[in-house]
């Protein structure tokens, strides 16, 4: 393997690194952040170390170059981590919260030597309150990682970086940051509803008191256009019949929010729109505002070789999305990862749909199923829970809190405009259940239940992935159609590539051809689909290299570009008004 290198990652000030606040959706303005230099060991001892004789850089996992240790993790190894800090006088005066945007896989954390968290799973946040914050603090976090749990979820981490499957992450991986709050009372949590037919948005508080004295705030650009105070049930409305401006790609229309309860306040923001199934004729189509609207989009798995699953730079995140944008896509389907807060706020101001993926589990996928799945279209159940490696009540247990808790953790967020459930029956089990269970944790987002295969008659997507053939597909009339992933073409360039091997489904010995063979699948093919068929989304298979897989529009390190950008613009604009004229004809 190569030791690749992202201009970003070259820059990352080690002191500092992502400095940014890590949650624009709730954000107080006395935070602090506790990325940076900690001390560090691994050893085969849960009990922790006296001296920790090297130096990480968190909150870049232990695998990766960034990280400064670069080293892999058996899941009988222990990663110790201490760091110190000095609180201030306005941190003292109330109460601290520690927070761990996501640390892979079971932790303990340890204040001044007391411990104050346990959690388990890789991809979703906790926190801790301090009552009685101290001037200076010692904080100490010790991780095990077991990769191939059949219990946590992994999403594409291996112990073997090979084709579709990626070098592990073990340890903090986001960001670690503090913030104060006060003694008096605060804000926990808010959630928000865009009433995009009413032209108001619903919030739900939860506060540590009575809401008598807690209110909501809306601007846009600036100037304050509606004001509420929460009921007896935690409840505001804010009307914007008289400032209505729709969020959409070409227009990402965004209203500041800012909560009061007392001494604390809160900014946040938010957007009028909506997400629907809307029927045109004997078609399902995704809908946008009411509208039909085609999804054309990239396979977006957010890693980077200097980083890992952690994006270097916030520059590193705005520069990918804009890559898809400029190229004509309005949509990145986030695979298999949980992305930090920031990448979702990035969509939601530049202006890019996002289709979420929950992340898979499960015991170690069927090389069988895999290999001969794309190829020959047989079915299997998902009830017989063993069949797809969820035979482990305590995996499916941890997949349904998971599940809950990525719908907490990402419903306020404007761009997330559906769901996907499972891929490719990695860890599926009892689909249609999960899809009534998410169902009523969301209603107001589109699911794609079963993402290419195993298709259960669920959800709102007749979902596939087509990679080896030319696509030909059905239309069920009850569901939106799409083609979830293809394309999938391979081209390595020298000096850019992480692996010996290029990975793909289809290989290209120049930048001429390989361009060719994309335009060649949307103008033709996909084209075809749209006017033939009724194809209400498309996902190219992918935004960026990825380890072996040389199949991206950019290189792994982000240096050289290989498909035309251009040319990707016009195909996506035929696409756009092919599908248009389609809906005219049905009128």
């Amino acid at each position: 393997m190569t030791n690749l290198w992202t201009l970003y990652g070259e820059s990352v000030n080690r002191e500092k690194p992502l400095p940014e606040h890590p949650n624009p959706l709730f954000r107080r303005d006395r935070y602090m952040t506790l990325n940076g230099i900690w001390d560090f060991a691994i050893n085969r001892s849960s009990g922790r170390p006296v001296t920790m004789p090297k130096k990480i850089v968190v909150p870049f996992s232990v695998e990766t170059p960034l990280s400064g240790i670069e080293t892999n993790v058996k899941r009988t190894d222990y990663l110790h981590y201490r760091r110190k800090f000095h609180l201030s006088d306005e941190f003292l005066d109330g109460y601290v919260i520690i927070h761990f945007e996501a640390v892979d896989q079971i932790c303990d954390v340890f204040l001044n030597g007391d411990k104050i968290l346990h959690h388990e799973g890789g991809y979703l946040p906790f926190s801790c309150l301090i009552s009685d914050p101290m001037p200076e603090n010692i904080l100490e976090v010790t991780v095990s990682d077991d990769t191939l749990s059949p219990v946590f979820p992994r999403g594409k981490q291996s112990l073997r970086s090979n084709g579709i499957w990626y070098t592990a992450t073990s340890g903090i991986w986001q960001s670690v940051w503090l913030e104060a709050v006060p003694d008096t009372g605060y804000i926990k949590n808010v959630k928000i509803d865009s009433l995009f037919d009413e032209k108001k948005i619903r919030i739900k508080g939860d506060f540590t008191g009575s809401p008598s004295d807690a209110f909501a705030e809306v601007y846009y650009h600036g100037h304050l256009v509606g004001r509420s105070t929460f009921d007896e049930k935690w409840m505001a409305t804010l009307d914007l019949n008289y400032d209505f401006y729709p969020w959409s790609p070409d227009s990402p229309e965004l209203y500041e929010l800012r909560f009061s309860f007392g001494e604390d306040i809160v900014h946040s923001y938010c957007a009028l729109r909506k997400f629907s199934v809307i029927q045109s004729g004997n078609e399902c189509f995704f809908g946008l505002n009411n509208h039909p609207v085609f999804l054309s989009g990239l396979l977006d798995q957010g890693y980077y070789p200097d980083g890992g699953l952690t994006p270097p730079s916030e520059k590193a995140m705005v520069d990918d999305i804009m890559l898809a944008k400029n190229s004509g896509f309005n949509c990145l389907r986030k695979h298999i990862k949980i992305e930090p807060m920031r990448w979702y706020y990035l969509c939601d101001t530049l202006g890019m749909l996002v289709f979420q993926d929950f992340v898979s589990g499960g015991s170690p996928y069927a090389n069988l199923l895999i290999v001969t799945r794309p190829l020959l279209n047989y079915n299997l159940s998902d009830t017989t829970h063993k069949l797809l490696g969820r035979a482990l009540k305590e995996s499916r247990d941890q997949f349904v809190s998971d599940l809950e808790g990525t719908v907490n953790r990402l419903y306020n967020v404007p761009s997330i405009c559906s769901w996907t459930i499972f891929n490719e029956g990695w860890g599926q089990f009892d689909s249609v259940e999960m899809t009534k269970r998410l169902a009523a944790l969301d209603p107001s987002r589109p699911i794609d239940s079963t993402s290419g295969w195993y298709d259960k008659n669920c959800g709102n997507y007749s979902s596939h992935h087509i990679y080896f053939v030319a696509p030909h597909l059905r239309n069920d009339h009850k569901r939106i159609l799409s083609l979830s992933e293809c394309g999938g073409f391979s081209l390595g360039v020298d000096r850019h590539k992480y692996s010996k091997i290029d990975f793909g489904y289809a290989r290209y010995s120049n930048f001429d051809s390989l361009n060719r063979a994309v335009e060649r699948l949307y103008s033709k093919h996909i084209l075809r689909l749209i006017k033939k068929s009724g194809l209400g989304e498309v996902i190219f298979t992918q935004l960026t290299d990825v380890e072996s897989e040389t199949n991206g529009l950019i290189t792994y390190d982000r240096r050289v570009q290989k498909v035309d950008i251009a040319m990707l613009k016009r195909v996506n604009h035929e696409l756009y008004s092919a599908f248009n004229e389609r809906l005219a004809n049905k009128k």
